[in-house]
């Protein structure tokens, strides 16, 4: 008893099959369900046909359907019996129901049938233009609702890909852990031995070894103390990936001038102007940020040690000024619908660096200059890109060889 409307339109067959939908005609009567199939027919829709209520129950275990036209007049078991079943089935409970009936539309039997499931009511002789507007709308929704579905399929299939993808990343990173702190223990010992029997030799054995043998276990010492300053490092910069954040609103012009304090401390000979923006406030953790200001001022610090009148800033861009976000003073930035995130900075007047290279300055172990000119290991700014990028922010520079440098971090 199911026959598709498509038989008779073979040209609709092909790319526009898998948006066929199915459209249950439930009617005793051959000449309703064949004037029904009439008025409906499209290539879009798959008509199936039952000539009774149980036959019509029959079709919804195995289908599901857009609509549901329902005579309310038929032996056995009318439209009314035939609808209350429909909802008692999980799979058919939410299928809307349109009534076509001749028994007049009646407040009692339109009552009737809104209890029983019914979403609307047709009144024989059927209108074609309306019928077929009705059916479309149900059809709509219903493609609709399965696209929702799949969308809901396809984000949760997503999302457990993305748990199983995370889950192993904890596993990597919980073994990268255990391998760091391993690799650690395993080369500080060696080392300890190698600068303890160094430091042994030329205190026990100056007088037999000459001035080259010295210099040759001085320097076998200056590499073993470097290399264990490295492995330090690089446990730290592992460590401030790891933590745990706790977000709080953060005085940044009080880390600032605590930070600044600490440095004369630790050189009052040297004359350095701290200007420092007050009321500067931010929300993130506390720790890491002080962590990367720590960085960010002693860089500056480093790089004014040959400076006169070496000068150091910290402040706040005023809005008028974000446009050097990005690449540069003269750049008019995209209009954006939201306001731009606050873009903190730390200038100062020291050696600076050439721009051409800047991508290179968060990079681990990556440096613009000569140990023997400017000391240190190279982790500090792969340190504060990390802590930043951990805030959703973004870290940059700008600079000039001889006349200082310019870092910019923004928070999200």
């Amino acid at each position: 008893m199911k026959t598709s409307a498509t038989e008779n339109h073979p040209s609709a067959i092909g790319n526009r099959q898998s948006e066929i939908v199915n459209i249950l005609l439930v009617d005793d009567r051959p000449e309703n369900l064949l004037a029904l199939e009439t008025i409906l027919g499209d290539p879009e829709y798959n008509l199936v046909k039952a000539s009774s209520g149980r036959e019509a129950l029959r079709h919804l275990l195995h289908q599901d359907f857009a609509v549901i036209l329902l005579d309310v007049q038929m032996p056995e078991m009318d439209g009314f019996e035939t609808a209350e079943l429909i909802r008692q089935r999980p799979r058919s409970e939410h299928t809307p129901i349109i009534f076509i009936t001749a028994i007049g539309k009646s407040d009692e039997f339109v009552y009737k049938g809104y209890v029983t499931g019914a979403v609307d009511y047709i009144i024989k002789p059927v209108v074609p233009d309306i019928l077929r507007a009705k059916v479309s709308v149900f059809v709509d929704l219903f493609r609709m609702r399965q696209q929702v579905q799949r969308q809901a399929e396809q984000l949760a299939l997503a999302n457990r890909e993305l748990e199983r993808r995370a889950a192993e990343l904890e596993t990597v990173n919980k073994e990268l852990e255990a391998f760091s702190y391993s690799v650690s223990h395993d080369l500080r010992a060696p080392l300890r031995t190698v600068d303890g029997f160094s430091q042994a030799l030329l205190e026990d054995y100056r007088d037999k070894l000459d001035e080259g043998g010295q210099n040759l276990l001085q320097r076998i010492r200056t590499g073993a103390q470097r290399m264990g300053e490295l492995i330090d490092a690089l446990l730290n910069l592992s460590r401030t990936t790891r933590a745990e954040m706790q977000y709080e609103t953060v005085d940044l012009s009080d880390l600032v001038q605590n930070i600044a304090t600490e440095l004369q401390q630790a050189q009052p000979e040297r004359q350095v102007e701290f200007v420092i923006q007050e009321g500067v406030v931010a929300n993130g953790d506390a720790k890491l940020l002080r962590a990367a200001l720590t960085n960010l001022l002693s860089n500056a610090w480093k790089f004014t040690g040959q400076q006169e009148k070496a000068r150091i800033e910290f402040g706040v861009l005023q809005e008028r000024d974000q446009e050097t976000r990005r690449r540069g003073d003269t750049e008019t930035p995209p209009v954006s619908p939201s306001p731009p995130p606050r873009v903190y900075f730390v200038r100062d007047n020291g050696a600076g660096f050439n721009q051409a290279y800047a991508n290179k300055l968060f990079m681990a172990f990556q440096r613009l200059h000569s140990a023997s000119e400017f000391p240190g290991i190279g982790i500090g700014l792969a340190t504060v890109q990390r802590i930043i990028h951990r805030h959703r922010g973004r870290v940059w520079a700008k600079g000039e060889e001889g006349k200082g440098a310019t870092f910019y971090f923004t928070l999200g």
